[in-house]
C-alpha cells in the first residue's frame, strides 16, 4: 500500500485542477509533434541527424538508445507522425520526463533532421513514506479498524537518474508496526551496447506482530510488546540483460534469514520446516519480461509477457523449494475510446509440502480475485484470469502550471466492467480454510484515475460467490 495516502492527496490536487487552471488543450486536437516547415511527403527521407534538447541530467545516449529511429535511417514520409508517436510513447514510459515535443524540420526534398525536446522531471524524490502493514486498505480500515500503530512511517528518498544514466539509488527507513531500512542501486547498462546492467538490493526488517495462521481463510495475529517476533535479513544481487526495446532478462542471486520468536512457535510449530525457529536459503531465479505495451504504467494496448524460475536451497527452516510463475496481460483498443484487458497469472510449486510462511498464494500483493480482498488463501499452485471492460471518459493535459517540475498535468479517467475468476490447488486444508480446491469469482464496476508521475486510484465495486459486495480501493495496477 506504499503511496496509498500519497495518491489520494495528489488525486485530489488534480481534481482541483481541472477546476481552477484556465489553459486547456483538446487531447483529440493537439499534438507533440509538428514540423517547422513545409510539409513535403513525396518520397522517403534520410534522417541526417537527431537533436536532443533539454536533458540537463539524462545522457543523450541513454535517450538515443530508447528510440526506434537513429541517424542515416531512410523513413517514409507518409508514416513520420506514426514513427515519432511510436518513439515519443518510448520516451514517456521512461518516466523521467514531464514534457516530450518531437518535431522535424526538413533540410531539403530528401532529407530531415528530427528535434526532441524533454522537460525533466524532479528526479531526487524525497518524501514522508507512509505504509499499512496490511494487506490493502480495505483489511487495514474494517478488520483492524483503522488502527492507526499498524501504520509504518518512515523516510523514502529515491533519486531516479543518479548519474544521468537512468540509474536508480533509494534508500528506505521505517519506524512502526514494521522497522526496516534498505537500501537498492539499479544501474540499467554498464556496457557500451547498453544491454546490460546490475543491481543490488540490501536491508533488515523486523516487527512485534506477526501473522502466524490462517483460519476460515483470514489471517491470525499475534503481538509481543516486548519482543520482536519477526526478524529479517534479506540481500540480493541482479544482472539484467536487454537485448532489445521490449524484452529484458533477469538474474537475481539472493540470501535471507530469518528468525521468529517463541510465542510463534508455540502457535504454529511448521511456520518453519522441522519446528525450526530460523530460516536461512540462497536463492537463484532467472524473470523474462516481455513488455509489448503502449503504456508501461498503464497499459490500453499491446501484449505484455512475464515468466519467472526460482530456485531455493536452505541450510535451516527448509531443505529445497521450487517454483515457476507466469503473467500474461493483453490490451486492445475497441473502437470509440473503448478498451478491453484479459490478464492470467498462475504459479507452480515444487515440492508440495512446505513450511506455513511459503504457503502464500491468493490474496497478496497483486495475486489476488478482485471482491476477496478480506481474504487469503495458501496453497501450492493457484491461477487467476482477470477481464475487464473500460472507457475513456476523460482524457485531458494541463499546460503551463507553475511548477518547475510538473509543467504539465496530464489525468485519464476509466469507468470500468470486469468479471474474476481463480482457483488455488492445495492438497492439505486445515482450519476451515475452504476457498482452497474452489473456483472463485466476482464481477463489479469501477473506476481508474491515472495523472502525474506514475500515481493510480483504482476504486472498485465487487460482487463475489459469496454474495457478498464491498466498495476496494487501490493505489497500484491491475
Amino acid at each position: 500500500m506504499r503511496y496509498f495516502l500519497f495518491s489520494i492527496l495528489w488525486i485530489g490536487y488534480t481534481l482541483t485542477s481541472i477546476l481552477c487552471v484556465a489553459q486547456k488543450s483538446n487531447p483529440l486536437t493537439h499534438s507533440p509533434f509538428a514540423a517547422h516547415s513545409s510539409d513535403n511527403y513525396s518520397q522517403n527521407k534520410t534522417i541526417t541527424a537527431i537533436h536532443i534538447i533539454g536533458n540537463k541530467r539524462t545522457q543523450s545516449a541513454v535517450i538515443l538508445r530508447e528510440l526506434s529511429i537513429k541517424t542515416d535511417d531512410i523513413i517514409c514520409s507518409d508514416s513520420l507522425k506514426n514513427i515519432l508517436h511510436l518513439n515519443y510513447q518510448r520516451l514517456y514510459n521512461l518516466n523521467l520526463f514531464t514534457d516530450i515535443q518531437l518535431s522535424w524540420t526538413f533540410i531539403d526534398s530528401n532529407r530531415l533532421e528530427i528535434n526532441v525536446t524533454l522537460q525533466e522531471q524532479w528526479f531526487l524524490l524525497p518524501q514522508a513514506d507512509i505504509q499499512l502493514a496490511d494487506r490493502n486498505i480495505n483489511v487495514w480500515w474494517k478488520e483492524q479498524n483503522h488502527n492507526l500503530s499498524r501504520i509504518n512511517l518512515g523516510l523514502y528518498l529515491v533519486h531516479k537518474n543518479l548519474t544521468g544514466r537512468m540509474d536508480k539509488l533509494s534508500t528506505n527507513m521505517h519506524l512502526g508496526y514494521t522497522q526496516q531500512f534498505a537500501i537498492s542501486y539499479f544501474r540499467p547498462y554498464i556496457d557500451r551496447q547498453q544491454k546490460q546492467g546490475i543491481g543490488f538490493r540490501i536491508g533488515y526488517s523486523r516487527s512485534k506482530e506477526l501473522a502466524y495462521a490462517t483460519t476460515n481463510n483470514k489471517l491470525k495475529f499475534v503481538r509481543h510488546d516486548n519482543d520482536f517476533l519477526y526478524q529479517n535479513f534479506f540481500s540480493t544481487l541482479s544482472w539484467y540483460y536487454r537485448p532489445a526495446y521490449h524484452t529484458r532478462h533477469i538474474v537475481n542471486l539472493g540470501y535471507n534469514a530469518y528468525r521468529i520468536g517463541d510465542t510463534i512457535l508455540q502457535l504454529n510449530q511448521d511456520f518453519f520446516e522441522g519446528k525450526s525457529k530460523e530460516l536461512q536459503y540462497v536463492e537463484l531465479s532467472y524473470r523474462y519480461e516481455y513488455n509489448g505495451v503502449d503504456n508501461w504504467n498503464y497499459p490500453r494496448k499491446g501484449i505484455k509477457i512475464i515468466g519467472n524460475l526460482d530456485t531455493r536451497l536452505g541450510s535451516k527452516g527448509m531443505n529445497q523449494q521450487a517454483f515457476g510463475g507466469v503473467e500474461f496481460g493483453y490490451y486492445k483498443a475497441i473502437k470509440n475510446r473503448w478498451y478491453s484487458s484479459f490478464i492470467f497469472r498462475g504459479r507452480a510449486t515444487f515440492t508440495q509440502v512446505q513450511g506455513y510462511f511459503f504457503q502464500a498464494a491468493l490474496g497478496y500483493k497483486s495475486n489476488y480475485v478482485r471482491g476477496y480482498e478480506y481474504y487469503v488463501v495458501e496453497a501450492n499452485q493457484f491461477a487467476i484470469a482477470r477481464l475487464t471492460l473500460k472507457y475513456e471518459a476523460i482524457h485531458r493535459q494541463y499546460h503551463h502550471l507553475a511548477f518547475q517540475y510538473l509543467p504539465e498535468l496530464p489525468i485519464w479517467v476509466y469507468p470500468k466492467l470486469f468479471f474474476d475468476v481463480g482457483y488455488a490447488a492445495n492438497s492439505k486444508i486445515i482450519n476451515n480454510n475452504n476457498f482452497a480446491n474452489s473456483l472463485l469469482y466476482s464481477f463489479g464496476f469501477g473506476i481508474d484515475i491515472i495523472t502525474a508521475y506514475d500515481l493510480k486510484l483504482r476504486i472498485e465495486f465487487a460482487y463475489n460467490h459469496l454474495a457478498e459486495n464491498g466498495l476496494y480501493l487501490h493505489a497500484n495496477s491491475e
